[in-house]
């Protein structure tokens, strides 16, 4: 990608063009078969990870009681979210 460079000449900044060569040069020497490896084995982690998650949360009594918590209070706070809205519904009708 060329940018630009320069020089201050009696106080002003006059630009010098970067060729494509020299800014190609300029880059880091990068190894792309390395970044996809790395990247592959990200992502297969990642899965395995998501995959024994699921045996946890399911598989297991601790789990499962997890998950049912998480839901209660999912609930209430949909409860709640739903009683807050009927109040401002009933409010608004008052006035």
């Amino acid at each position: 990608m060329a940018g630009t460079r320069g020089h201050f000449e009696k106080g002003v900044w006059i630009e010098e063009p970067i060729t494509s060569e020299e800014a190609e040069k300029s880059e880091p020497e990068v190894n792309v078969e390395e970044i996809i490896t790395d990247a592959r084995n990200s992502v297969s982690r990642a899965v395995k990870d998501v995959t024994d998650l699921g045996k946890t949360l399911f598989g297991t009594k601790k789990g499962r009681d997890h998950l049912e918590k998480e839901a209660k209070k999912a609930g209430d706070k949909f409860e709640k979210a739903i009683n807050e809205a009927i109040e401002d519904a009933r409010k608004k009708m008052k006035q």
